[in-house]
C-alpha cells in the first residue's frame, strides 16, 4: 500500500497547489475589477469638474472654490486607493513570478515599495526614500535624493 499512499499524497499536494493558484487568480481579477471601478469613478468626477469650470466661466454660475476643492480631494483619495490596489496586485503577481528573487518576494510580501527614480547611492538598487536602509545592501539611505557624505559610506562599508 506504500505506492497508493504516495500517489494520494502527491495528488493531494497538487490539488492544494491548484486551489491556491485559482484563489490567487480570483483575487487578481477582483483587484483589477476594483481598480477599473475606481478609474471609472475618477473619470466621472473629472468630467463633472470640467462641467463645473464651464458653468462657472461660460455660463457665469456661482461655483465656489470649495466645490472644486472637495471634488479634487475625492480624486486624490481615489488615486491613493488605486495605488494601494495596484501595489497589492503587483505583490500578488510577484509572488507567482518564478524569475523573481527571494528578496523581491519578501519585500512585496512586507509591503515594501520603492520610490520611483530613487536608488541606493551605494548599490543603486531601487529604494524607498522614506526608509532608513537599503533593502538590498542594508546601507543607510539619506533623506530625499541628497548624496550621502563620505563618512556614511565608510560606516556602511564597516558594517558589511
Amino acid at each position: 500500500m506504500g505506492i497508493f499512499d504516495e500517489l494520494v499524497t502527491g495528488l493531494s499536494k497538487e490539488i492544494t497547489k491548484v486551489q491556491s493558484r485559482s484563489q490567487e487568480m480570483v483575487k487578481g481579477y477582483s483587484l483589477n475589477s476594483q481598480i477599473r471601478t475606481l478609474e471609472r469613478r475618477k473619470s466621472g468626477i473629472l468630467t463633472e469638474l470640467g462641467r463645473m469650470v464651464f458653468d462657472k466661466y461660460e455660463r457665469k454660475l456661482e461655483i465656489t472654490d470649495e466645490n472644486f476643492k472637495s471634488r479634487t480631494e475625492e480624486i486624490a483619495d481615489i488615486d491613493d486607493e488605486i495605488a494601494d490596489l495596484q501595489d497589492e496586485l503587483e505583490a500578488l503577481q510577484l509572488a507567482n513570478d518564478p524569475t523573481a528573487s527571494a528578496s523581491q518576494k519578501s519585500q512585496a510580501k512586507a509591503g515594501y515599495h520603492p520610490t520611483s527614480g530613487f536608488t541606493c547611492p551605494k548599490c543603486e538598487a531601487p529604494a524607498n526614500e522614506d526608509k532608513p536602509f537599503c533593502p538590498s545592501c542594508g546601507c543607510a539611505l539619506t533623506e530625499g535624493k541628497e548624496k550621502r557624505h563620505h563618512h556614511d559610506d565608510e560606516l556602511c562599508d564597516e558594517e558589511h
